[in-house]
Formats: C-alpha cells, structure tokens, sequence
C-alpha cells in the first residue's frame, strides 16, 4: 500500500538515506567488523547490547534521546540477504514502549575493493516510525537520524583501520 492510500491516522514517517564511502581495509576485515555483535555495540549510536541469536538474526536494545523524547528500543535484526562479502540486506524493527513508537528499517550494503586497497562501501536505508515519535516531523528527525547514520559508519570505519594498523 503506497503512503497516498494510507490513512492520515495511520501513516507512519518515514526517512531515506544513501551514500557511498571508502575504508582502507579489504572486504573480508569489513564484512567481519559489521557482523560481530560486541563491535556493533560499540558502533551503534545509543546500543546496550547486541546479541547475535544466529548467522541472521540479532537483537538489540538502543536508547537515543529524539528531540524531547528519550526512546528506548528494544528490537531484532534479520540479515534478510546475505552474500558475504559482497552486500547484506537487513530489516529491523524496534519498539520503546514508554512513547509507544515502533521503528522499522530495511537497510542495504554493497562492499566493492577498488584499486587502491580500500573498499567502497555504499548503503541505502529506509527508516519508518510511528506511534509518539511520529508527533516529531521528519525534518526535526532528519538530521538526528542522519547524524547517528553518519556516526555508525564513522565508527565503523575507525574500528576497521585501528584493526588494519595494529
């Protein structure tokens, strides 16, 4: 059902965002970073925990402050896709019960190496939200999503050349 067909009342917000970056590493180093659950904890802006539950599913507990509200999720994560280490495809939802917000994302990574012994990494994530934390617009969340989106990948990319140097 496209969001024009939707009614108003149940329309959820939803955020896209998109872009490529280089990592100085080879893609096999990558795909292990982003699929160990401690490191993912360490990467995630606002994650308790990461649990990994299989080779394709994980759970987790985020809390990130949004605006005036403190959410805090509690979720899994399927790699719905997974051709390592080419590219992965997850879906994700959350829910904090405190806003009665559910968080759904679907997310995809592309790893190609290119000629200077890096990888480029390109990423497109679509982010749908509900219940309190639809009373904030998405151009107040845009940039606090974005931000976090952002810092995943910037922690990502640190923890992967640390790894590469030491």
């Amino acid at each position: 059902m496209s969001h024009s067909e939707e009614s108003e009342a149940e329309q959820d917000s939803v955020l896209e965002f998109s872009d490529t970056l280089e990592i100085q590493t080879n893609k096999s180093t990558l795909w292990e970073t982003i699929a160990d659950p401690a490191v993912l904890t360490e990467c995630v802006p606002g994650a308790e925990s990461i649990e990994r539950h299989s080779e394709r599913k994980y759970t987790l507990d985020i809390t990130r402050g949004i605006s005036h509200l403190t959410v805090s999720l509690s979720g899994e994560a399927e790699f719905v896709e997974l051709n390592p280490p080419d590219y992965i495809v997850t879906t994700g939802s959350a829910f904090d019960s405190k806003t009665g917000s559910n968080f759904d994302v679907l997310a995809a990574m592309e790893m190609a190496e290119t000629d200077d012994e890096s990888v480029e990494l390109t990423y497109k994530a679509e982010v749908s939200f509900s219940g309190g934390a639809a009373s904030l617009s998405t151009r107040m969340l845009r940039p606090i999503v974005a931000r976090d989106v952002d810092t995943y990948f910037e922690n990502i990319r640190s923890k992967v050349e640390a790894s590469e140097e030491g």
